[in-house]
């Protein structure tokens, strides 16, 4: 198993879904973890829940969108554990509509939320793992970067974004001893997926995988743990797929 004993990861959007999975993930390796979120409400719960594994947690209410609220997420970190090791830049906003239906209000807030928001955390935390010349950085994108999924064109583009910063940082950063890589999910069972469909219509959706399930947060996390662990030091700039072969297929069956 990877270990990411006695390190610090900051994860945002994790109060919940796959944020939760991952930031649950990682405490298990052994980090202890910073929940950024813009839930207030829910912080405690899932600092409780985190702790709960063994290790500490700190929740910061976040917008990932303004920089000075990242630069107090960064103070709060610091201020607690010392150092950052891990950043995963999880938070993320979709918008399901036709594009006649998509506004430029749409637009802007996936945009600043999923791609902003990724690029304006990275940027900060940056400057404090290069002073230890050790960092690793994961993104979250989304195999619809690459495939059509549903109509959601703003979601897409940002997510594309996000694959094409995560190499383009890893290329600048590797010098600094920073790794940058990303995870694209394919159909992971969240609570916005269980508000969305009936359980008679995510059994269907799962007969549509071909490894006969939905994923779950933790498959992420997992993913997350790897990629942010020594096991995967020789590995920068990718967008692995954690999609059960869905993206496997270039048609509905």
């Amino acid at each position: 198993m990877a270990q990411l004993d006695g390190r610090v990861a900051i994860v945002t959007g994790a109060v919940q879904g796959i944020g939760l999975g991952v930031a649950l993930s990682i405490a298990r390796a052994g980090a202890n973890i910073v929940v950024a979120d813009m839930a207030q409400d829910g912080l405690a719960p899932a600092v409780a829940e985190i702790e709960a594994t063994g290790v500490q947690a700190l929740g910061v209410r976040t917008d990932v969108t303004q920089a000075p609220s990242i630069d107090r997420l960064v103070h709060e970190t610091l201020d607690r554990f010392g150092t950052i090791d891990v950043l995963v830049n999880n938070a993320g906003v979709v918008v399901i509509k036709s594009v006649a239906d998509q506004s430029e209000a749409d637009w802007d807030r996936v945009l600043d939320t999923n791609l902003k928001g990724t690029f304006l955390c990275s940027q900060r935390v940056i400057q404090e793992m290069q002073k230890h010349r050790r960092g690793a950085i994961v993104n979250l994108s989304s195999i619809a970067a690459f495939h059509f999924t549903t109509p959601h064109i703003p979601y897409a583009a940002s997510k594309a974004g996000v694959s094409a910063l995560t190499r383009d940082l890893a290329y600048e950063v590797a010098p600094l001893g920073i790794r940058v890589n990303a995870i694209a999910p394919g159909p992971i069972q969240t609570p916005m997926m269980d508000n969305a469909l009936t359980d008679e219509q995510k059994d269907a959706y799962a007969r549509t995988v071909p490894v006969g399930r939905l994923g779950q947060p933790q498959d992420i996390g997992s993913a997350a743990v790897f990629l942010a662990s020594d096991a995967a030091s020789f590995i920068t700039g990718v967008t692995l797929p954690v999609t059960g072969g869905t993206d496997l297929r270039v048609s509905p069956p």
